[in-house]
């Protein structure tokens, strides 16, 4: 009988699990088999959602008190898993269903041959698995939400976005027993979390007081809200400049924006706007684009809009991911804050969350692409990241493709061509 337990990175506290820990959870039992103390344990399932979790893994494994046992890892950091090969003997990139399922049946020799599994100190690549338990029940979030997935992936190719180019977009094949799962819930008063990357775009669109949903501007924008359709309304606008929207893949207009913001104010639903600080060529003009929608905001008589800044983060599945990281947007970002608090821009009706510092970006940067800082100032152009034993939807050549594509619409062939110069004068 397999000795396992499951290490949840997400939490120190090990009362509390997160999804992907209790779906393990659920799937060791329907095995037959019973989780073990983790000291005790041949075999330490862990978890980690995103390559940031890479310090609070180490700690729950060294709280384990097990030095012997076999580290096999999986979640969504694992998409990106050249970080933790220091770390897990076993890594799952993608779905999980397959590899825990191929283990529990066939113990640690099953799982050596599964495509999806990137073995430490290998070089073969590394294909990720679609295998997703659509069979598992609705699973409890530790906030106390109920979370159902629709679909999984994105079927929209953002460039600085991970989740569009690390898989292909699939969502359920059972719309009726999502339904009648949604509506049973909802009817016993749960708080349910639909989970999906774009529910406008779905077979199924559930509504209710309860409910907080993240969609596409486009989408939103050409769906008939009702009042209290939804709590909250979640919009990543990501650049913070029409221009940047448009190179990345999502055209966002300001007044467009605004009028959709004034819309769903009025019929009593919250709404978030999230954009990203820092996206390459990114530059001061682009910014004065933020104030003139705060200052349009300052036409609201209810409601409050809050704007979360992100500092961006290379992402290895990404096109963007190729070039140079350069540390230039937090100027940009704490005039506007100034203008904010301290001047003509300060309203009521609008909330700002700040993005990280350089410091704090360039730490998580280097562990979503594995890499220290000196490999991110040049960018990969020309060399190979550690992650590309991925298969993603991309090869390194196409990705450099993109970016170029991306920096000539930015900055126009002959900058873009003196750039690339700079850049290969610094290596």
């Amino acid at each position: 009988m397999l000795k396992v337990a499951i290490i949840d990175s997400n939490y120190n506290r090990r009362e509390y699990r997160g999804l992907a820990a209790t779906w393990l959870q659920w799937e060791i039992e329907k095995a037959g088999i019973r989780e073990c103390d983790p000291q005790a344990a041949d075999y330490l399932l862990c978890t980690v959602s995103s390559q940031q979790g890479y310090k609070a893994l180490k700690r729950e494994i060294k709280r384990s008190g097990n030095k012997t046992a076999k580290v096999m890892l999986g979640g969504g950091g694992c998409w990106g898993p050249a970080v933790f090969e220091e770390i897990a003997d076993y890594i799952c990139v993608g779905e999980g269903q397959n590899f825990v399922r191929t283990f529990l049946k066939h113990g640690e020799d099953g799982i050596k041959k599964l495509p999806e599994t990137w073995i430490r100190g290998e070089s073969k690549q590394v294909v990720p698995s679609d295998s997703f338990p659509w069979d598992c029940p609705p699973l409890r979030h530790p906030d106390g939400t109920i979370r159902i997935f629709g679909s999984r992936g994105c079927k929209h190719k953002c460039l600085f976005c991970q989740t569009g180019w690390e898989r292909k977009f699939i969502k359920t094949k059972n719309t009726e027993k999502l339904r009648s799962t949604i509506n049973y819930l909802i009817r016993n008063n749960k708080h349910v979390l639909y989970t999906s990357n774009e529910v406008y775009e779905e077979d199924y669109v559930f509504k209710g007081k309860s409910v907080d949903i993240s969609a596409r501007y486009e989408n939103i924008n050409k769906t008939k809200i009702k009042k209290h359709d939804f709590r909250s309304v979640r919009i990543g606008i990501e650049g913070v400049s029409e221009r940047l929207r448009k190179a990345i893949g999502k055209p966002v207009d300001n007044n467009g924006l605004l009028d959709l913001t004034y819309d769903v104010l009025s019929k009593g639903i919250g709404i978030r706007w999230f954009f990203i600080a820092g996206l390459p060529f990114e530059t001061a003009e682009d910014w004065k684009e933020i104030k003139y929608l705060v200052k349009q905001l300052h036409k609201l008589s209810k409601g409050v809009v809050m704007m979360n800044f992100h500092a961006y983060i290379p992402q290895p599945a990404t096109p963007l991911c190729v070039l140079p990281l350069e540390d230039e947007y937090w100027e940009r970002y704490y005039d506007f804050q100034c203008w904010f608090f301290d001047g003509p821009g300060f309203t009521r009706r609008v909330q700002i969350v700040n993005p990280s510092k350089y410091n704090g970006r360039i730490e998580r940067a280097m562990q979503s692409m594995a890499a220290n800082e000196n490999e991110l100032r040049k960018g990969w152009m020309k060399q190979d990241n550690r992650n590309w034993r991925v298969k993603y939807l991309l090869t390194p050549d196409k990705m450099r493709t993109l970016a170029k594509k991306y920096g000539i619409e930015l900055l126009g062939e002959k900058r873009w061509e003196d750039y690339i110069g700079e850049k290969a004068v610094q290596e």
